[in-house]
């Protein structure tokens, strides 16, 4: 029992001197390092291409023909350059 006790006093003693040695110290002279930020690329997700036809409602409807290009972009914030800028070929 005798030795349990003085094992936890000097444990107890150990932690509190431990502590105060690190509340003194100067913490105010650590800064933290900056995340310097990646540039901004506006970057094409996905694009394709679109046709077909389709014959209208009625007794003299006509039938029509479509097509289509289409492009998702994601762009950069307005106040960001891009560093490269994908273009769409046709």
């Amino acid at each position: 029992m005798k030795k349990s006790l003085v094992m936890l006093v000097v444990l107890v003693s150990s932690l509190a001197l431990a502590g105060s040695v690190f509340a003194m110290g100067d913490w105010g002279c650590y800064t933290m390092p900056t995340c310097k930020k990646p540039p901004c690329v506006d970057q094409v997700l996905c694009k394709g291409k679109c046709k077909g036809k389709e014959k209208l409602c009625g007794p003299c409807a006509p039938t029509i023909k479509w097509s289509c290009n289409w492009m998702t972009v994601l762009k950069c914030p307005a106040g960001e350059k891009p560093a490269k800028v994908a273009k769409f070929k046709k």
